[in-house]
This record gives C-alpha cells, sequence and structure tokens, in this order.
C-alpha cells in the first residue's frame, strides 16, 4: 500500500524534473550540463530515499553515484573549449535526456514498491526511452542552430526602422562573470538605417543613441524577427526579438569574454514602437568616439 512518503517522494522527483527543465529553457542547450549537475545533487538523496523503501540496491547505488558525476559533469563539460563543437553539443544532449529516463525509472520503482520486485520490461519503460531519445536529439539540434549566426535580410529593413520603448526584465542571474549585462539597453532606442563600420568590419545598421563602451547595430532576419546587439568585443548583449502583434518580444542574452561553467545573464524584452523625438540624443559620434 503506498504511504504518504511515497506520494511526497514521487512529487519531490517530479519537481527536481521540472525545474531542470525550466533550467534548460531559459539558459539554453549550451548550459545542459549544469543544468544536468544542479538536478543530480537535488536528486541524489532522493534516490537515496527510495532506496530505504524499496531496499533496491541499484537505486543506492544510483543515488550515491549522481553526486560526484553531477560535480564533475555540471563543472567541466560547460568548459569554453566545448561550445560550438559537436562533442560538446552530444555531451549537453545526453545531459538534458538522462535526468527523464533516471527519474521514471526510480519514481516507477518507489510506485510499485508494495508489490515486490518488477523486473519486467513495460510499454512505459520503452515510452520513457524513446522520449529520452527524442530529448537528446533535440537538444543536439538546438545546440548546433544556436551556434549559427543570423544573417541580415535587407528586404525587412523598412519593417523594423523607427523608435521603440524598451521594458527589460529582471536579469537572471543578476550576476555575470567578468561583466555586468544591466544598463546596456538604452529605455528608449532608434533602430537607424544609417550604416556604420563596426568592430567587426561590417557596414551595420545602426542602433541610436550608441553605446560609449562599443558599437550596437541591428538586423533584421524575416519578416517577424530582428535581432540587436550591443558588443565591443569583449563583452555586450544581445536581443532576439519576435513580432507579436504591435509589439516585439524576446530575450536578451549578456556575453562575456570570461570563461567559466556561470551562465550568462538573460532577461526577457519588449518593446513597443514609440514617438522618435522621445529617444535621447546621440551621444557618439559616426567615428564611435563619445562627443564633448
Amino acid at each position: 500500500m503506498r504511504t504518504v512518503g511515497d506520494w511526497v517522494l514521487a512529487a519531490l522527483g517530479v519537481m527536481t524534473l521540472l525545474i531542470f527543465a525550466v533550467f534548460l529553457w531559459w539558459f539554453g542547450p549550451w548550459h545542459a550540463a549544469l543544468g544536468f549537475g544542479v538536478w543530480a545533487l537535488l536528486s541524489a538523496s532522493l534516490l537515496i530515499l527510495a532506496y530505504r523503501k524499496t531496499r533496491s540496491r541499484w537505486l543506492l547505488y544510483l543515488g550515491a553515484g549522481l553526486i560526484p558525476s553531477g560535480l564533475v559533469f555540471g563543472t567541466m563539460a560547460d568548459e569554453v573549449w566545448m561550445w560550438g563543437t559537436w562533442p560538446g553539443a552530444a555531451a549537453n544532449a545526453i545531459a538534458a535526456g538522462l535526468p527523464l529516463v533516471i527519474t521514471f525509472a526510480w519514481v516507477t520503482r518507489l510506485w510499485t514498491a508494495s508489490h515486490g520486485p518488477q523486473d519486467r520490461w513495460t510499454i512505459l519503460n520503452g515510452v520513457a526511452f524513446v522520449a529520452t531519445a527524442a530529448i537528446m536529439v533535440g537538444t543536439f539540434t538546438w545546440a548546433r542552430a544556436d551556434e549559427r549566426r543570423p544573417t541580415e535580410n535587407a528586404a525587412f529593413v523598412q519593417s523594423f526602422a523607427g523608435c521603440y520603448e524598451i521594458k527589460v526584465g529582471p536579469w537572471i542571474p543578476a550576476v555575470m562573470l567578468g561583466h555586468a549585462a544591466q544598463g546596456i539597453i538604452p529605455d528608449r532606442l532608434q533602430l537607424d538605417t544609417t550604416r556604420r563600420v563596426s568592430y567587426v568590419g561590417r557596414k551595420n545598421l545602426v542602433i541610436r543613441p550608441s553605446w560609449s563602451q562599443g558599437d550596437a547595430w541591428w538586423l533584421p532576419i524575416d519578416a517577424s524577427q530582428v535581432r540587436l546587439v550591443w558588443h565591443n568585443g569583449y563583452n555586450g548583449v544581445s536581443v532576439n526579438l519576435r513580432r507579436q502583434g504591435a509589439e516585439l518580444r524576446g530575450r536578451a542574452v549578456g556575453s562575456t569574454d570570461m570563461s567559466g561553467f556561470w551562465p550568462e545573464s538573460r532577461a526577457l524584452v519588449r518593446a513597443r514602437p514609440t514617438d522618435c523625438a522621445s529617444v535621447p540624443v546621440d551621444s557618439v559620434g559616426e567615428n564611435g568616439r563619445k562627443k564633448t
């Protein structure tokens, strides 16, 4: 007979899986290994408690093994040399899929504890493995696509050119290694049709007011998507926005030249069309230097 403790333990297992899913959604596929490390540390004690209820030794071994493997995998697999490579994408894909199949396995064993050993293969086991494989393939594809730099489609310049009021949500995490992402995006800006050579050597469309610490440019990607960038070669912010009705909505991602497992700051962004008279006068000249 199932006890209240069984229900609570199973609920905690599902909750840790949901926490991992939200982590992956927010930080993206290249931080799946770090998410796995966090999930492993949260889940280890749950598996050990499940062992005490079921006396299935594999739960004890797996729970104890998750602690060192989570620490090692979570802190090592996000190293900068892995980014952009297919082994790095594969490692993160595996990290993204394992929590589902492991959680399903131990919760199922806990659920059948009152009926004695149940080691036979079931349809649900097959569904769990297929879902795990789908997550791994999807994460790998997502990671590879995430590394491709968007290209400008000049046909849609006039679709986005104009002035906008920007609302930036809380930055999570609030601290980013090496540099801060806060304060770079202005409250009001103009997506100008003027072009200027940036540090990357291209004639990019200018964002006004410019950024005194680097370049600010934008590029339309298609009829519904535009990308805004503030960068100086070392740190900055990029914003990917999609058209939703009269607004543009998306996410800002900080970038830094400091390597490490700590994820970059991210924030939700909304852009609403506004009168260009409300946009501050550009404090940076065409040569990129601050006006005096």
